[in-house]
């Protein structure tokens, strides 16, 4: 579990461009080869050892298998091949997106907007910001009584009175230390590409963090 944490902080530090080079390959990578059964088997064992797995998609994938089914009610031909591939392929992208959204942020991408006009940057950067806030606002609410939301409510919108100042945080420089990642991603793509998904899941784990906790947990099993 030590190992799976996927190292946020080392995903803080990198540079939006890599994250931006890795979110369109994964994109790719989901879209165009998820008809794999085995990066399905290995998105589903992550984010069950992650303790992540999103038990309401299931739903989702039961209502497409009947809706799929449905027409053999009025004796129409079904191809259950294609259900069946039509399924793998929903709940690998599904289950991929549930799996990346840990360690990457859309509100990492922010930088790359400074030139872009000030409505654009408020657009992205709310809808960047509803998953940490409908977090945020979960736990909240187990952990805050009542009243203590109604009075936050009130002082928020007060606040909102007078229109808030908006400024999007500027890219650092890329730097010769961001090649490794940028490297290591094209590497672990072009292994998927060639037949390999599995190991596309092993990019996000590659990271000084990932590899540091690795290496204690081989050596705590040689020394048993």
């Amino acid at each position: 579990m030590q190992f799976l944490s996927s190292n946020e902080a080392d995903w803080e530090r990198r540079h939006p461009v890599t994250l931006l080079f890795f979110l369109i390959a994964h994109l790719y990578v989901l879209v165009y080869m998820n008809g794999s059964v085995w990066l399905l088997i290995g998105l589903v064992g992550l984010l069950v050892l992650e303790r992540r797995f999103p038990l309401g998609l299931t739903g989702v994938l039961l209502a497409f298998l009947v809706i799929s089914m449905a027409p053999m009610l009025i004796g129409w031909d079904v191809s259950f091949n294609r259900i069946i591939r039509q399924l793998v392929q929903l709940a690998t992208f599904l289950f991929g997106m549930v799996w990346v959204s840990r360690f990457l942020k859309l509100d990492r991408f922010l930088p790359l907007l400074a030139g872009w006009p000030r409505s654009t940057q408020l657009l992205f950067g709310a809808w960047a910001l509803i998953p940490t806030m409908e977090r945020a606002i979960r736990l909240s609410m187990k952990s805050h009584a009542r009243n203590d939301w109604q009075e936050a409510i009130v002082v928020g919108i007060d606040s909102q009175r007078q229109e808030p100042v908006y400024r999007v945080p500027r890219s650092r420089r890329f730097e010769q230390h961001d090649l490794v990642p940028l490297a290591v991603l094209t590497g672990c793509f072009g292994a998927t590409y060639g037949g390999w998904p599995l190991l596309w899941l092993l990019y996000p784990y590659l990271t000084k963090g990932g590899m540091r906790d690795a290496l204690v947990i081989i050596r705590g099993y040689t020394r048993r």
